[in-house]
């Protein structure tokens, strides 16, 4: 997927090299790279900056002292993340939010090894590798590029858990009849999202790519990575958000049966006969007492 990056991508690219020549050349950093929106192009005047930088050992004690104090910005935050392999500072020029994060490199070689080799589908970690594999580098050029080279080529086993583990979906029914009819706005809802949300896991991992959906944000630019995906796959997908009840329900619907399709022309160890129990589970209306006999 090609785009023209947005200017307030460009800019804030600029100000993270600014930025990092705070931290770098440092003792036991080992390289740094921006993540998040704008490396993909696609920041606007809401978007912040993520920073991480990957040190062999992570000088605390220094970090404490503010490396970024001589600049125009305010430190908000600054704390270990539970361990001494994560230290986490946030600044604020101006409006601007700018985190930087810290970890070890061997955390981070654990991480990755628990994705890559371990074939975890543990949604933080895949986000993660996701958040690297469409950085920026900043410092360590070729330590970042020997890592991306790491992520690939997705692993095939791993796929297969990430579509096992999202072709999850409500019988037919129960949302328009059991959460809608009763009036339960916030089920009805959440479920619609939670049905998208597996559906794009789903989709990820049918096309190897690293995603998640923690934090479901960037739904053009995946689906725009995707060469397996429904026909008009972002319309139905905002139209299912956007609609009316039961029209959000049935494009669901329509959604949930041409992923099954998907899946079982793509990784058909997968299915079986999931459609056909899906589908024989529906909700429906009982008004009177059935007979057991």
């Amino acid at each position: 997927m090609s785009t023209k990056p947005t200017p307030d991508s460009l800019w804030r690219i600029e100000l993270a090299g600014e930025v990092i020549e705070n931290y770098v050349p440092r003792d036991g950093i080992d390289m740094a790279i921006l993540s998040g929106s704008p490396p993909k192009g696609l920041s606007d005047e809401y978007s912040d900056l993520d920073i991480i930088i990957f040190w062999s050992r992570i000088d605390a004690e220094w970090l404490e002292k503010d490396p970024l104090a001589e600049l125009t910005c305010e430190r908000k935050y600054f704390r270990n993340m539970g361990t001494e392999d994560i230290y986490l500072e946030s600044q604020y020029f101006g409006p601007l939010k700018v985190d930087v994060g810290h970890v070890t490199t061997s955390f981070w070689d654990t991480e990755v090894d628990d994705v890559v080799v371990r074939h975890e589908p543990d949604p933080g970690k895949i986000g993660a590798l996701a958040g690297f594999e469409t950085a920026l580098p900043l410092y360590g050029h070729d330590e970042v590029e020997r890592w991306k080279a790491r992520l690939r080529p997705y692993p095939e086993e791993l796929a297969e858990k990430i579509v096992r583990m999202h072709r999850r979906f409500f019988v037919p029914g129960y949302l328009l009849n059991q959460a809608h009819g009763r009036g339960d706005v916030l089920s009805f809802r959440d479920g619609l999202c939670l049905m998208l949300k597996n559906l794009l896991n789903i989709l990820a991992g049918l096309n190897r790519i690293y995603m998640s959906t923690e934090e479901p944000r960037w739904l053009s630019y995946y689906l725009g990575r995707m060469g397996i995906k429904p026909d008009r796959a972002e319309e139905r997908f905002r139209a299912v958000v956007d609609g009316e009840a039961d029209e959000a329900v049935a494009g669901l619907e329509s959604l949930i049966v041409d992923v099954l399709a998907l899946i079982n022309e793509h990784m058909p160890q997968v299915n079986g006969d999931y459609e056909a129990r899906w589908r024989g589970m529906a909700v429906e209306g009982c008004y009177e007492k059935p007979q057991t006999r």
